[in-house]
């Protein structure tokens, strides 16, 4: 196993730039780091192409078969390569996943159970969040506007906790069409907005064919995507508070689905 010792290193300068999406897009590569997301990383059955390991993390790399190229680095390589305030010392470079990507419209029969649908949610950390509680809440896939937040930041796979690994996403140029062929296909899609003709949603009869619409955590959605949507939904609150965070709405309405599905809940 070769020792990298040098931050001139060319292979390290090239991990150092994949912080950034222009560079994660060229080399068609992402990066994860930490203890939780390599193990997570695994769980899901995903190799990465290359893993770099500080010594003291250097026995996770025997985890990982020999077509893994594996490195073990100094401290000071490890920091250049780090995105982490506080680095646990393994680092992978893994390839774009098959299950995050483009599409132009979304046609029907792609789906076997609820959506949710993100509009311009532009911070990374609520995007690993909600991606979080919809593994966990039992969606299907999450669907993007193609000006919501990058699925391969750091941050948003950090707060996702490995979720992204296994749960679709797909990401729209269109999210209004989108919407509207999710309709066609007997979708019941509910706008997360606050007025008169949104209702909540203990009583809406959530079926499979699901799917919950939310917006940019300051604007909410657009005239012409709320106009895309067969209804609108609201979470009731306490007087005096008007919203929630877009990833506690989203929360909010997929434990909403989740509790109304048939047969006692699964216990650890």
């Amino acid at each position: 196993m070769e020792y990298i010792a040098s931050r001139t290193n060319s292979l390290i300068v090239r991990m150092a730039k994949l912080s950034e999406k222009k560079y994660r897009d060229a080399e068609g590569l992402f990066v994860i780091e930490g203890i939780k997301l390599f193990d997570e990383m695994l769980k899901a059955g995903i190799l990465p192409v290359y893993a770099f390991a500080a010594e003291r993390a250097a026995e996770r790399l025997s985890l990982l078969p020999d077509s893994v190229k594996k490195y073990r680095v100094s401290d000071s390589v490890y920091e250049k390569i780090s995105n982490e305030k506080a680095p646990q010392g393994i680092f992978c470079a893994i390839k774009y996943l098959d299950n995050q990507h483009k599409s132009d419209t979304i046609y029907g029969g792609n789906f076997s159970g609820p959506l949710l649908a993100l509009s311009s949610v532009q911070d990374p950390g609520n995007l690993g969040t909600i991606a979080r509680s919809a593994r966990a809440f039992g969606a299907s896939a999450l669907l993007l506007s193609d000006d919501s937040a990058d699925v391969y930041s750091p941050k948003a796979l950090r707060a996702s906790m490995g979720a992204l690994f296994v749960l679709p996403t797909l990401r729209t140029p269109d999210l209004a069409a989108s919407l509207t062929a999710l309709s066609a296909d007997g979708y019941d899609t509910y706008a997360a907005a606050l007025n008169e003709s949104a209702s909540p949603p203990q009583s809406l009869s959530l079926g499979e064919k699901t799917c919950f619409v939310l917006g940019n955590e300051g604007h909410g959605l657009s005239d012409t995507v709320l106009n895309a949507c067969r209804g609108r939904i609201f979470i009731p609150m306490t007087n005096g508070c008007e919203s929630l965070n877009v990833s506690a709405a989203a929360a909010v309405l997929m434990w909403e689905y989740y509790r109304t599905k048939s047969g006692p809940f699964p216990r650890r």
